[in-house]
């Protein structure tokens, strides 16, 4: 079974392959991801995404147990 991502874990699915090369590990954690991501430089305006910005949902990483 593969789920979908939620439009806000997408996002945040997005800034971590960015930052570390490699899928999120963490599904279903935006704070605890976005204080990761902001640990490791990620600007605080890059972690919420606008309203207006359209991320279409994402298939959630292998491995993942949601």
């Amino acid at each position: 079974m593969n789920p979908q991502l939620s439009p806000d874990d997408a996002h945040l699915n997005q800034l971590w392959r960015e930052t570390f090369g490699q899928p999120l590990p963490l599904i279903g954690a935006p704070e605890i991801t976005r204080r990761i991501l902001r640990q490791n430089g990620v600007p605080d305006s890059a972690l919420h995404r606008p309203v207006t910005d359209e991320v279409k949902p994402a298939r959630a990483p292998r491995g993942s147990t949601q």
